[in-house]
């Protein structure tokens, strides 16, 4: 099959798959929501539940871009505040212009002898977007969006004047009789022209993104077609839905990395290998390894999620137990269980001049609780420090 040669290159959409080790849709970091046993993971991801990136989740990534962009527009502002005013230096914009003029208009015609430039419009001209976005679940939703403005303007001007003069004289004397006459006439007369034309030519292309965002703010939970509602009346949510998230939208200007990238990250490899789809026939022929054509290129990512948690059941209560202590020595607090335990008989009396025997220290009377022991409602008693 051979391509039309009466229609030139142009445009066109394709589309494709994406590889979900990449990103995928459906899932911002790899979960999809809450269940019985905890946090409910996308089949692609099955790490996911650990510390990690997974889809669009790739905060290290692009706060890493977001410097990238803001380093190259710092570096390129200084080159251009490092060039001279001086009218014997050379001027080296100006072929710089040029590229960026072409990138617009289109390379104009040529002389056999002159060589194509070897560098693209994109290293004299950053384009490199970086937007940030805050979505809310609440109905909030925050945009911190930029645009690049190229602009390029070629005068071209050209002047020649012409001037002439002209200048004349007339002298003359006579005398007689001792009387002299003198006379004398000077004349002089000067012209000049001077034409000036000038021709100047400008080129201005803008580049911003436009990002919709409008997922679903409905977190209600529904039984049968019904909302559900709690015991006070107030709405019941949904575990594991998305209520908030941060991201952000980056346009990069072409470069030949951005062509590595697709074809052996972003693009699915097994349908890019093995489809029989057109789309993917024409992503394999169009896929020139050796020559690696610069592209752009587009992506999100999430830097921020916030899910709705699980309600966070109560705590068994803990019942306090009586631990076995020593009966009082007071008679208050002795009860029928102790009264029916054998005893020993009492002591026998001292003789009347014998020493009195030191004082014994009493028994304590045993508390309503222990506090160094506790039960549970299913478990036996245990001795906590």
């Amino acid at each position: 099959m051979l391509p039309n040669p009466d229609i030139p290159k142009d445009w066109n959409i394709i589309t494709f798959p994406l590889n979900p080790q990449y990103t995928k849709q459906g899932t911002l970091d790899g979960g999809v929501g809450f269940d019985d046993r905890g946090k409910v993971l996308d089949p692609a991801y099955p790490n996911a539940s650990q510390r990690g990136e997974y889809s669009y989740f790739k905060p290290r990534e692009a706060y890493a871009i977001k410097r990238r962009i803001l380093r190259e527009r710092q570096e390129l502002e200084n080159y251009y505040s490092t060039v001279s005013t001086e009218t014997d230096a050379s001027d080296p914009t100006a072929d710089r212009a040029g590229k960026v003029l072409e990138s617009f208009v289109g390379v104009p015609p040529e002389a056999p002898e002159k060589k194509a430039p070897t560098q693209s419009a994109g290293s004299f001209a950053n384009r490199n977007i970086a937007n940030t976005y805050v979505w809310t679940a609440d109905g909030g939703f925050f945009a911190e969006t930029t645009g690049t403005t190229d602009v390029v303007t070629q005068t071209t001007g050209g002047s020649y004047s012409v001037s002439g003069s002209a200048t004349g004289s007339l002298e003359f004397a006579f005398g007689a009789f001792g009387v002299g006459l003198a006379f004398q006439f000077d004349a002089s007369i000067g012209g000049g022209l001077t034409v000036t034309r000038q021709r100047s030519k400008e080129a201005t292309r803008s580049n911003s993104l436009e990002v919709t965002c409008n997922p679903t703010r409905d977190l209600q939970k529904y039984e049968n077609g019904q909302p559900k509602y709690d015991a006070t009346g107030k709405p019941v949510l949904v575990p594991g839905k998305v209520d908030a998230y941060r991201f952000m939208t980056f346009y990069l200007g072409q470069d030949t990395t951005h062509f590595d990238d697709f074809y052996n990250k972003v693009a699915d490899p097994t349908w890019l290998t093995s489809s029989n789809d057109p789309n993917a026939a024409a992503l394999r022929q169009a896929r020139h390894s050796d020559r690696k054509p610069p592209c752009w290129r587009i992506l999100h990512r999430v830097t921020f999620i916030s899910r709705i948690l699980p309600l966070v059941p109560p705590r068994p209560a803990h019942h306090r137990w009586k631990a076995p202590c020593a009966p009082s020595t007071s008679p208050a607090t002795t009860n029928s269980s102790a009264a029916s335990t054998p005893t020993s008989p009492p002591p026998p009396a001292p003789a009347p001049n014998s020493p009195k025997p030191p004082a014994q220290p009493s028994q304590p009377t045993c508390p309503s609780f222990c506090p160094t022991q506790r039960r549970s409602d299913s478990s036996s008693p245990t001795t906590t420090a």
